[in-house]
């Protein structure tokens, strides 16, 4: 085979991160990103792309581990666009025939891998190559020097909204596919797919960080080779490893709802219980969350995860809540937390949207990748007649224009919902075909959700079964917590109001998130109760 110079692009100009943290038996994943590089066969140059916050971490790194190969590259903001043209000039600056990228806070990264992708590369004469089917984190990307030339020059034009995005794990992939059929792409493909696993082995974030720390002890305790094979088989075995922090919280801040939808449980439960409706125009004098109390919930989800979207509603409609735009605020003074409403919209206003939203941009940019505010409305139909047979009033109209005052002040974070069931199965091509239109009110967002019968709590109503030939251990048991408005967490959200495991406001987030790692680990052995045996929600996301 023909022997080919190369260099090696790492990035570290990441924000918010935990690769400088000494983790790995006395190395942080930085050194063992830089001890891969160093064994990469014909590199010229090891370029460190910095930004002034890790520049000097990486500095005092380079004293310990000194190398005549390594420069650091820095800028005080970094987009796949500045990304790119750097790794350009420096391949072309070296008479490189490519370039090896990687994010430099992957501890797992595998030579022997890394090795099959390059062999790959060069022997296909490939323009870009990669690995599949692994956890990301194993494998780098190698591009050619001349394709990152044209991806620099595609990011500027055809592909500039990938380009002016900020550096992800598909950046580079982003920008290839707005002209993805003019390019030789090669893949390594894993002996087993582990995409499902939906693990990212960096430590980009707390949980991911949390995944790589409990692999690799895992790892050490069981003698396990660091392979990327070997690795797979093991975190996807791994409880530890697969339930780290929640990604997602769903706090109903309200005890009302506006409508009573026939897919709701919550109403026939709570009236069960209380022996009213919870209908904001029945019940004046709701137990509704404090915002004191919301506070303190605020900064233990913030102090545990770090980053996740805190979903304000549960099972009813937050803008009942009469000082619901400073819980807006609340979650907002945490960079690390992003917000998510979920609505049927008849009590949005523009006054109220425009408030929501002066409060967005003067929060920022979130360090967990997301919007500061995203909606959810729930529109569910294309007639008022069906509207009428789902929410059981009329409300069509109200929802239709809470799109569209939305998205005038969240543009791209708005979400036209239809959830799909027999009674409305006859209007999904005309909702998805009227809101999937770029000129339409949500400017080509929308959402299709899937059915839910709560453990056969409802009716079962879904027109098709989606669920996967074999099934996988629960997202929402991994990276879900549902909290009611008393801080009650019931197991899972399709317990609705039973099966409680703790309250957030006495026993705190952290020790009832391990009250169900348990039952994950069941679930990895294919071990089911009867709840969750007879549930079909295990294999829905939401973030």
């Amino acid at each position: 085979m023909k022997k080919m110079k190369s260099i090696v692009f790492l990035y570290a100009g990441f924000v918010f991160n935990h690769a400088f943290d000494i983790l790995f038996s006395e190395k942080s994943a930085f050194e063992k990103v830089l001890a891969w590089s160093l064994g990469i066969r014909d590199c010229s140059k090891i370029i460190i792309a910095c930004n002034p916050e890790t520049e000097l971490a990486v500095k005092k790194i380079l004293e310990k581990v000194p190398c005549d190969k390594t420069v650091i590259v820095t800028l005080p903001k970094w987009n796949t666009t500045s990304l790119l043209k750097e790794m350009a000039l420096r391949a072309d600056a070296e008479h490189a025939d490519f370039a090896v990228y990687a994010s430099a806070d992957r501890p797992f990264l595998d030579s022997e891998l890394t090795n099959e992708v390059i062999d790959c590369h060069v022997k296909y004469l490939a323009e870009y190559t990669f690995a599949d089917g692994y956890p990301a984190g194993f494998s780098p990307e190698v591009i050619s020097s001349g394709t990152l030339n044209i991806m620099y020059s595609l990011s500027t034009g055809k592909s500039i909204e990938a380009g002016n995005s900020p550096v992800s794990n598909d950046s580079l992939f982003n920008v290839l596919k707005g002209d993805v059929n003019a390019f030789e792409i090669e893949t390594v493909i894993a002996p087993k797919d582990y995409r499902m696993l939906r693990l990212d082995l960096s430590c980009s974030s707390k949980a991911n960080t949390m995944a790589c720390k409990k692999l690799y002890e895992e790892a050490i305790d069981k003698g396990i080779s660091f392979s990327a094979q070997s690795l797979s088989d093991l975190a996807s075995e791994a409880a530890s490893v697969q339930h780290t922090v929640p990604a997602f919280y769903n706090i109903q801040i309200a005890e009302n709802c506006t409508s009573e939808a026939i897919y709701n449980p919550y109403i026939q439960v709570f009236a069960e219980k209380n022996g009213r409706k919870p209908l904001a125009d029945e019940n004046e004098s709701p137990k509704n969350m404090s915002l004191e109390k919301f506070r303190c919930i605020v900064n233990d989800m913030s102090d545990f995860s770090e980053s996740a979207v805190v979903d304000l509603s549960g099972f009813s409609d937050p803008l009942t809540h009469s000082e619901f735009p400073e819980f807006v605020k609340t979650v907002l003074e945490k960079k690390g937390l992003s917000v998510l409403i979920e609505t049927d919209g008849s009590l949005v206003s523009l006054v109220l949207a425009k408030k929501i939203a002066e409060m967005s941009r003067e929060a920022g940019s979130r360090s967990n990748g997301n919007p500061p505010v995203m909606w959810i409305v729930n529109v569910d139909s294309c007639s008022e007649q069906k509207y009428f047979e789902i929410h059981k009033k009329q409300g069509l109209k109200s929802a239709q224009e809470a799109v569209k005052i939305l998205e005038n002040f969240f543009p791209g974070c708005v979400y036209p919902q239809l959830l799909r069931m027999h009674k409305n199965e006859d209007e999904l091509e005309s909702f998805y075909r009227f809101y999937h239109d770029k000129e339409s009110p949500s400017k080509g967002n929308l959402i299709i959700q899937k059915y839910d019968h709560y453990c056969g709590f409802l009716s079962d109503e879904k027109p098709a079964d989606l669920s996967p030939i074999k099934r996988c251990p629960c997202w929402h048991l991994k990276r879900d917590m549902f909290i009611l408005p008393d801080g009650s967490v019931p197991l899972c959200r399709e317990y609705i109001l039973d099966n409680i495991i703790g309250n957030v406001f006495v026993d705190g987030i952290e020790n009832i998130w391990k009250k169900n790692v348990s039952l994950v680990n069941e679930h990895i052995h294919s071990n089911y109760s009867e709840k969750c045996g007879s549930c079909d929600e295990y294999y829905t996301f939401n973030f």
